[in-house]
Order: structure tokens, then sequence, then C-alpha cells
């Protein structure tokens, strides 16, 4: 069985706004985003919600229906992005959660989920040639203010 993919909307608003969305179909196929998420996607107008919005359209992120979203109790703490996220990773056995906020990496580790930051995935797209610089990409994420950890900025940074 494949391995089923869901994204949060951090990774999702970082991706389009290096424009480089179509590197999630390419090292995942399809991924699949809950109804919450984009709508946190779709939040404000602009480039980047443009962006997410064609990668729906050709298919490249699939939206689940909240309704089909099997409903688990987590922190109140937790977005409802978040939430829908984790609860869909939890409905699909092999799944790979994409997400970087921390109190939601938190709790996938709890709950035994496989997860990755954009970080991560940035730097498995820079190994198979797919990116020219992970590091290049972090920074200019956070100079439009992505919020990247220090210690995983200087870790980049040191390779």
């Amino acid at each position: 069985m494949a391995q089923v993919v869901i994204a949060d909307a951090g990774p999702l608003l970082a991706l389009a706004k290096l424009d480089s969305l179509h590197l999630l179909e390419k090292l995942f196929g399809t991924v699949l985003i809950p109804e919450a998420v984009q709508r946190e996607c779709m939040a404000k107008s602009g480039e980047d919600s443009q962006r997410i919005q064609q990668a729906i359209d050709s298919q490249q992120l699939q939206v689940i229906s909240s309704d089909a979203v099997t409903s688990v109790v987590l922190p109140r703490s937790l977005g409802d992005g978040e939430k829908e996220a984790i609860s869909l990773a939890i409905q699909y056995e092999n799944s790979l959660l994409i997400v970087d906020d921390q109190l939601a990496r938190r709790q996938a580790a709890k709950l035994g989920l496989t997860f990755i930051g954009l970080i991560r995935l940035l730097a498995i797209a820079e190994q198979q040639g797919l990116l020219d610089s992970a590091e290049q990409a972090v920074e200019t994420v956070s100079l439009a203010g992505y919020r990247v950890s220090l210690k995983i900025l200087r870790q980049i940074q040191s390779k």
C-alpha cells in the first residue's frame, strides 16, 4: 500500500511562498489536505493562496471534507487545521504527516504518527536534485516571516 501523505497549512503556505508546491507531487504524488487546512490557507487572499488553489485545481492537493475526517479528541490548544490533519493521519495506516507546529508535532509523536516538517522536506528535495539549496529556501521563508527555530537554522547553515 502506498504511503498517504497529509499536509498542514504552515508547510503548504511556506511552499507556496517559495513557489515550490510542485515538490510535494514530485516527492509524494497527490497530498491530502483536510478542509480546515484549506480554509486556513485561503484565509488571506494573495499569491500564496492562489498557488495553493491552483495545486488543488490540478489535483496535486486533494481536499478531504471535514465530514470524512473521523473526529479524535485532541488538545484544544491545537488549531482546527492541525486537529483535522492529525485525525486524518490516524485514519490512514502508513501515513506521513507534514506539519511544523510544535504542539501538533508533539501530539503526533504521542500518537505514534510519522511526520516531517518543512525543513526536512526541503532537505529531501535537495538530496533528490529537485531543489538547488534547502538552506536558501529556509532563509527565504524565514525572511518572509515563517517561524524557523534558531537551532534548526544553525544546523542548516553549518552543513
